[in-house]
């Protein structure tokens, strides 16, 4: 790996850091990400673009730590029913959504 690879994947991730920040939802923010990791996935580009993307984009827009947090803060309340709901449906949510993406994106080609 080069410098240019990794600098790239460093403005990557500042650039999706930067749309986390000003989309302050984790919903939705968990939809685009999987929307746009499963068209990707779907796509035919080189593996550094790849890696680009998904490494430096998804994982820094997506982070798992906004996911745990907004967890955290339904068992702290003590909602355990509504902890296995949410977590259920946003896995599965995120899942057809991803799906979706990766159709999508098939379609297109």
């Amino acid at each position: 790996m080069n410098k240019k690879f990794f600098i790239k994947i460093l403005l990557v991730g500042y650039l999706a850091t930067f749309l986390r920040f000003y989309l302050n939802n984790i919903l939705l923010v968990s939809i685009i990400g999987s929307f746009f990791y499963g068209f990707v996935v779907s796509r035919t580009i080189s593996k550094s673009k790849r890696e680009i993307l998904l490494t430096g984009f998804c994982s820094c827009f997506t982070s798992f730590s906004g996911f745990v947090h907004f967890l955290y803060e339904i068992i702290i309340q003590g909602y355990f029913l509504k902890l296995f709901i949410y977590l259920n449906l946003i896995i599965i949510l995120n899942l057809i959504i991803m799906y979706i993406g990766f159709l999508l994106s098939r379609k297109m080609t």
